[in-house]
């Protein structure tokens, strides 16, 4: 998916990580000094809010709760979330935690109830939040386009909507497809199969005698 930024720069963050199940990424820090940790992200799966929300830890300490993209940005829009921490000798410094610190930095994404944690970059800046490169504002658009916009929407909403929701159950099939699937046990040409040839072979052992016998009788005859 292109990703825009509201700054007329497209294709940024074309890749992302997910997963079904908390994940993470251990970054090695060994210099004293303050830090900014830019996490970047941008919904582009789900189109309304509340469908995708997950936590942020950093060496098990909570730094971002809730974060639910789509409800800060919309849908397929950069966003970036910063945390800003330090490190002193041996301690971890986030807001007013001190946290035993051992030489690496441990990002966690953690799943909640509603759907799956990801992320399309990390970036570890060497400074303060002042001297990091920062996404533009969202434009907020005027009377005339948010009217314009309306009418556009009447006319394409239901097009839109049954276009995502295809795509959306096209990629569900998709991780449908990669789950164990429960099936019947394959039959094996190598097991013993007698008991269901008996009823032939007694059809066959009461045949032939009675054959013969009416052969011989012919013969007598």
């Amino acid at each position: 998916a292109v990703v825009s930024t509201q700054s007329g720069h497209y294709g940024r963050d074309q890749t992302e990580r997910y997963s079904f199940e908390n994940f993470g990424y251990k970054i090695p820090v060994h210099k004293n000094g303050e830090y900014v940790l830019t996490l970047k992200f941008s919904e582009v799966y789900f189109g309304s809010a509340n469908q995708k929300v997950f936590d942020i830890w950093l060496n098990k300490q909570p730094v971002i709760v809730g974060l639910d993209i789509f409800s800060k940005v919309g849908y397929g829009t950069a966003h970036d979330e910063y945390v800003q921490f330090k490190i002193k000798d041996n301690s971890l410094l986030i807001g007013d935690y001190k946290l035993n610190f051992n030489g690496e930095l441990e990002v966690e994404f953690i799943k909640t109830q509603y759907d799956n944690p990801k992320v399309n970059a990390i970036v570890l800046y060497e400074g303060t939040i002042k001297d990091v490169p920062q996404l533009p504002p969202l434009e907020k658009p005027s009377e005339d386009e948010v009217i314009q916009d309306d009418v556009i929407h009447e006319e394409e909403s239901a097009e839109e909507v049954a276009e995502r929701n295809r795509v959306i159950q096209e990629k569900q099939k998709a991780a449908a497809a990669h789950k164990k699937v429960s099936r019947p046990k394959k039959a094996n040409p190598y097991e013993d199969n007698g008991p269901q040839y008996w009823p032939i072979l007694i059809s066959i052992g009461i045949f032939l005698p009675t054959v013969i016998l009416l052969y011989n009788k012919q013969r007598s005859a």
